[in-house]
């Protein structure tokens, strides 16, 4: 590079440094120049210089130690005395998936179909520790920005090709590139050169490209068969638990290279080192599994493995009642149902729910672009008398994002209802009394009665306190997430809900409303909260808890989505299906353990 062309780059990099601008402009600016890979590597060894000046107490532990990963114990139950070896179990799905790809997908559906395939690098224990899964072992440099993985020994897919550190390695790149376009990418930002090559146009200037994927290859680097090496920008606490998602299952090169963006639907290429083995799919009504023989945590005890697609709560437990199911999760309109009957209030186990529902707004779009019209409608919702009229006491009323027990829960700034204060704020919008305020459609899943109640509620509930017309309107459950996973700007005013992946609130505040999200709904990209949560996610975790608390106020406040109910889990569960581990946050695990669930044998 040339010293004019150095120069240039110093002065965009300290306007960056200054908060003139963001990061991505700076990247614009220097490829303005043409000077964009250049200007990905300076900022990838800047940013980590500064990193390690920072914040060496970052480090997860001390120095050159072994990162401690908790145990799962090998148990599987086809080795229990009184399982069933022919063993099926059939699970309701909901709705079919959008798509299968690890890399891409973000939907509890398609993690529940994926992660009966593939083995992620690590994995969460029962105690929701990280704990070693396709990687027996991991350390981690003194400064906390390079990670160490060691591969178990032996492991095969399926079809009895060795598992190697090349092939999480080809995994986690790949969900970093900018054509593949994961859904779950900004997990990975912490990676030395993740976000810049995430973010470039893959339709840009090819010699930039391949100097930025060079970036990330040398992030990403299988040393040898057994050794794969990851390094960040910064110490990030967070990152085992990242590495135990699906971002990680260790996709095929040879069965993916090649084939478009549906390889997965072909189950040939579907091949995994997980648990169990996909044998057929029936579009739109039925995924069949059979226990993988080979995997490593031992023989799963179920031997076909059936998830159905029924969107109706109403149909699906009758089918339970039949026995058509094994478990299923009721909807919570369907609690007085069950406790009424003698045989289903036994089979019903209840936990608290690390979730949380809200009603999302465009806020590129008017008049959700106002501040104030959000902040009128999250103070409009009556939220107790949801939870205690229409949901059946199950849940809690929620007026932020984090939920009591999240260690960054806080109750400093909570959405609350206030008809006088969401009348005043909406007047304020320029909709004194709701006139001349836009009729929305508000979309909820067909054939669900529990989506069909929420939307009928609080479209009632809006329309008294702010004299505005929402209309509850059905649609496909398969349709209405592909609209939300491609964030289409049609979809102006819609539920939405966050199932915690891992127990640290960056996972919450960080990945779903922070910087490069694709789950917040479009239009809110906010300077001061992204600030907040960048610091937070580089801190130990309890210096950063303040600041994840200050970020989770401040999004109550500024209100791009209007949160109303924190979720318990409901589950009925047969009682001949035995193993099965329990979670803090889930009673039945079907993602980490499920080799462990067996059938008594009768």
């Amino acid at each position: 590079m040339s010293q004019s062309a150095r120069e240039s780059l110093q002065d965009i990099f300290a306007q960056l440094q200054s908060g003139d601008i963001s990061r991505r402009q700076f990247m614009r600016r220097a490829s303005a120049l043409g000077l964009g890979g250049a200007a990905a590597m300076f900022l990838s060894r800047a940013e980590r210089t500064i990193a390690q000046d920072a914040t060496p107490a970052a480090s997860p532990v001390g120095e050159g130690t072994a990162v401690a990963l908790a145990e799962i114990a090998n148990n599987p139950g086809s080795a229990q005395a009184d399982a069933d070896p022919e063993a099926i179990v059939t699970i309701n799905l909901g709705s079919e998936i959008d798509t299968g790809d690890p890399q891409v997908l973000a939907f509890l559906n398609e993690i529940e179909i994926s992660s009966k395939v593939y083995a992620p690098l690590l994995a969460l224990n029962e105690e929701n520790l990280p704990a070693g899964c396709g990687a027996e072992s991991a350390t981690v440099s003194a400064d906390g920005t390079v990670y160490t993985f060691t591969i178990r020994e032996g492991m095969t897919y399926s079809d009895g090709v060795p598992v190697t550190a090349q092939n999480y390695a080809y995994a986690i790149k790949r969900a970093l590139s900018p054509v593949v376009a994961g859904n779950y990418s900004n997990t990975l930002y912490a990676i030395t050169g993740g976000q810049a090559w995430r973010e470039a146009d893959p339709a840009g200037d090819a010699a930039e490209l391949q100097v930025l994927e060079d970036v990330v290859s040398e992030s990403i680097l299988a040393v040898d068969d057994r050794t794969l090496q990851i390094t960040l920008d910064f110490a990030a606490g967070y990152f085992p638990y990242v590495m135990a998602i699906w971002v990680t299952y260790p996709v095929r090169e040879d069965l993916v290279e090649g084939n478009d963006a549906d390889w997965w639907r072909d189950i040939a290429n579907y091949v995994g080192n997980g648990p169990f083995v996909v044998t057929s799919h029936t579009e739109g009504q039925e995924w069949v599994f059979e226990r993988n023989e080979t995997y490593f945590r031992g023989v799963p005890g179920i031997k076909t493995l059936i998830f159905r697609e029924i969107d109706s709560s109403e149909t699906e437990l009758l089918a339970y009642q039949q026995d058509e199911f094994d478990l299923m999760g009721p909807a919570a309109s369907q609690l007085p149902q069950i406790e009424a009957d003698e045989t289903l209030s036994a089979e019903l186990q209840r936990s608290v729910g690390a979730s949380t529902n809200w009603f999302a707004m465009n806020n590129t779009v008017a008049p959700f672009d106002q501040v104030e019209v959000r902040q009128a409608f999250a103070a409009a919702l009556n939220r107790e008398q949801y939870v205690t009229q229409i949901s059946a006491g199950v849940g809690i009323p929620a007026g932020t994002l984090l939920y009591p027990g999240n260690p960054a829960y806080q109750e400093e700034y909570q959405q609350t209802y206030d008809e006088a204060r969401a009348q005043e704020l909406l007047a304020t919008a320029g909709f004194p009394g709701g006139d001349g305020f836009p009729n929305q459609p508000l979309f909820f899943i067909a054939d669900d009665a529990s989506s069909q109640q929420i939307a009928t509620f609080f479209a009632e509930n809006l329309n008294q306190v702010l004299g505005i017309a929402i209309e509850p309107t059905p649609i496909d459950g398969a349709e209405l997430q592909s609209l939300r996973t491609n964030r289409d700007p049609s979809l102006v005013f819609y539920t939405g809900n966050w199932f915690e992946d891992y127990p640290h609130p960056q996972n919450w505040l960080s990945l779903v409303f922070g910087p490069g999200t694709t789950r917040a709904p479009l239009g809110w990209d906010d300077p001061t909260f992204n600030d907040l949560v960048s610091q937070a996610d580089r801190l130990p975790i309890d210096e950063a808890i303040p600041l994840y608390q200050q970020a989770d106020a401040y999004l109550a406040e500024q209100a791009p989505v209007a949160f109303f109910r924190h979720g318990e889990n409901l589950i009925l569960i047969k009682p001949y299906l035995r193993g099965y581990v329990s979670y803090p946050t889930s009673i039945l695990d079907t993602t980490y353990q499920a080799e462990k669930i067996y059938k008594v044998a009768v």
